[in-house]
């Protein structure tokens, strides 16, 4: 808008004009603007001005930058340069007339308060009708989720999970509802006290409190393993790394050292200790709970199925009091050949109340080499 004078006010009240200066707003109102040829000019401007009744033919009045369209957040009417601001005088704010085309930006001026009012109510209801269709999108994408993560004890890659419609089509009600009863559900095949009549049962900080990597990466050519004041002689063809020991978080700094089976299955052998802290009170209860935190960890043994003992009972290792477990340890996964390990556990007294000394061999069963090694290595603990 080039020309100063009296148009219908942008706000959109019926019969009311504001003057324009040229260059902003004028904050009063009037219903009867001066005629053309003399009279009352805008409030501030010198007598004799002669504003027009309404914009020159064929001129619309400019919306100001922004648009009135668009509701800004705290500019009134987009901003415009020499706008009022301050309490009491902006537009829709404290103090602001009430009437139609008022009320804050949250209100469009009846019939479209300025040049750009129409096109931003359509603009906001497009982006509302955007915004619920995505909630709606999210809820159900959730709402899918929450169904299939419904049943937590089903493991996602646990192929026993997935049915087609011909096999439950074809399934009679009746029929497997009698199964379930008949399934007594102590026979859990994934439940990590399988095999064991201990009634010891770890607690979180027992199976998680431990610190297992060790702060220094163990040397490439080192004879022996050897943490926690128990040492072994590293057998040949194991390769020593630090990071391999993340999964034994019960047990605190441990050296490890591991040879490939085949591809997804190791034979390792470790040293280390358990902190009596995290409720460790005896070497028979350290080296139960240090067998069933494996079993349950599928970082460990993933499909774990069966836990049979070999071994369980109080032996003497270089003179000190300890505890043996030695268990086949059977696993149900299609990704490897091995039935599973024999896993020995050996938790022994070496005098420190703050930690009992700690030894675990893994073999894979049915290999008689690897255990015949294992023999031969458990033969030469050495503690202290």
């Amino acid at each position: 808008m080039t020309n100063a004078g009296w148009y219908p006010d942008p706000a959109g009240a019926p019969d009311t004009f504001r003057y324009w200066d040229g260059q902003s707003w004028s904050q009063m109102t009037t219903t009867q603007p001066p005629a053309a040829g003399g009279g009352q000019g805008a409030p501030g401007q010198p007598s004799g001005a002669q504003p027009p009744t309404g914009p020159p033919t064929g001129e619309t009045p400019t919306a100001p930058p922004g648009g009135y369209g668009q509701v800004p957040s705290s500019q009134p009417y987009g901003g415009a340069p020499g706008a009022p601001t301050g309490p009491g005088s902006g537009y829709g704010g404290p103090g602001a007339p009430t009437g139609p085309g008022y009320g804050g930006w949250a209100q469009q001026p009846p019939g479209g308060g300025g040049g750009n009012s129409g096109k931003g109510r359509t603009v906001l209801i497009v982006v509302a009708a955007v915004v619920v269709l995505a909630l709606l999108g999210v809820g159900g994408f959730f709402g899918v989720r929450a169904l299939q993560d419904g049943d937590g004890d089903k493991k996602a890659d646990d192929s026993s999970s997935e049915t087609t419609s011909d096999e439950t089509d074809s399934t009679d009600e009746t029929d497997s509802t009698d199964e379930t009863d008949s399934t007594d559900s102590t026979d859990s095949t994934d439940d990590p006290t399988d095999g064991t009549t201990s009634t010891y049962r770890p607690t979180g900080i027992q199976c998680t409190g431990g610190k297992p990597v060790p702060e220094k990466e163990p040397k490439e050519k080192q004879k022996n393993l050897s943490s926690g004041g128990v040492t072994i002689p590293r057998p040949q063809g194991f390769q020593a790394n630090a990071g391999a020991a993340s999964p034994f978080t019960y047990a605190d700094n441990l050296a490890l050292a591991y040879q490939e089976v085949e591809s997804g299955w190791i034979s390792m052998y470790v040293t280390g200790s358990i902190p009596t802290a995290n409720g460790f009170d005896s070497t028979e209860q350290a080296a139960e709970i240090a067998m069933q935190c494996m079993t349950a960890n599928t970082d460990v043994y993933r499909g774990f199925k069966s836990r049979t003992d070999l071994t369980n009972e109080a032996v003497k290792v270089d003179g000190k009091d300890a505890y043996r477990i030695t268990s086949e340890i059977r696993v149900d996964d299609p990704k490897i050949s091995v039935e599973g390990d024999v896993t020995t556990v050996v938790v022994i007294d070496t005098g420190d109340p703050d930690k009992y000394g700690f030894y675990m061999s893994v073999v894979p069963i049915g290999d008689a080499k690897r255990l015949a090694q294992s023999d031969q290595v458990y033969a030469k603990i050495k503690v202290g």
